[in-house]
């Protein structure tokens, strides 16, 4: 079973998505804070992390992604980052992942759809397996 961490400030969206990836065979662990995030990274070594950006400040998630991969030294842990920054902050530029400056793998902005967010979740995994065609 594949750990999951999500890293938001949102209680109401962090219980939303236990609940359905609980439901989809996900052991999910939570964090409200980056610093209980990272904590969390150390103790429990998720698969793969999903982080917010505005947690409180505006630009946390930005920050921890880059400590995740510079000073945590986890290059190969996955990061989807889900935030609303476009709407909130009406940037005119978009943010996307970039190896230098966004070092994560996904950015999605929220609200995001429960069902895509797990195909994300799956392909970054190598999760996706071919049913077969008849009963074995």
């Amino acid at each position: 079973m594949s750990r999951l961490l999500f890293i938001d400030d949102d209680i109401d969206f962090l219980e939303v998505m236990t609940l359905f990836f609980e439901k989809n065979g996900y052991d999910v662990e939570t964090a409200t804070t980056p610093e209980a995030g990272k904590k969390r990274i150390i103790d429990h070594k998720p698969d793969l992390v999903v982080l917010d950006v505005m947690m409180p400040s505006e630009f946390e998630g930005f920050e921890l992604a880059r400590e995740i991969r510079e000073d945590m030294k986890l290059t190969d842990l996955p990061i989807i980052i889900l935030s609303c920054i476009h709407d909130r902050k009406q940037v005119p530029y978009r943010f996307a992942p970039d190896k230098d400056y966004l070092p994560v793998d996904v950015f999605l902005d929220k609200p995001v759809n429960p069902d895509v967010l797990l195909e994300k979740v799956k392909s970054l995994l190598g999760e996706y397996r071919e049913e077969p065609s008849h009963n074995l």
